[in-house]
């Protein structure tokens, strides 16, 4: 990933940090007080407006890397859907300090860049691909 795009990616996150920070705010302005609502709601909007359109530089300096980040953003949300659906005891994402990865009873290591553990012992991951891949505990090498 080029500089560039990396720098893009620390706005993007920025901005949606300050729109978290709006959201707050919006939900904590009285009901009756419609024009600082209607105020917050504006600099939401702009906020959502920049970030598509640092969304869209990406794609212009770097489609294929702004493909990538489609991907994970799909898996991500797919992985938000299962946290839903099952009780995880334990994540570990892939850091600095820890090494994310999985060794399946057959086939080679699948390294990850989120490993779940849900309460049965089972295991969801998602790749460096992108990919959500889940296995049952009687699968996995402990």
């Amino acid at each position: 990933m080029g500089q560039k795009v990396q720098d893009i990616l620390k706005k993007i996150n920025y901005i949606e940090a300050d729109m978290a920070i709006q959201k707050q705010i919006l939900f904590s302005i009285p009901s009756a007080d419609t024009d600082e609502m209607e105020k917050t709601l504006r600099i939401i909007a702009d906020k959502k407006a920049m970030i598509a359109d640092l969304r869209e530089q990406i794609k212009a300096i770097d489609p294929e890397e702004f493909n990538r980040i489609l991907v994970f953003e799909k898996a991500s949300e797919q992985f938000r859907q299962l946290t839903t659906e099952k009780k995880f005891v334990e994540i570990t994402t892939l850091n600095e300090t820890e090494q994310c990865s999985i060794q399946p009873k057959v086939g080679k290591t699948i390294d990850c860049v989120v490993k779940a553990k849900d309460e049965a012992g089972n295991f969801t991951v998602i790749t460096f691909d992108g990919e959500i891949v889940e296995l049952p505990k009687e699968d996995v090498i402990a």
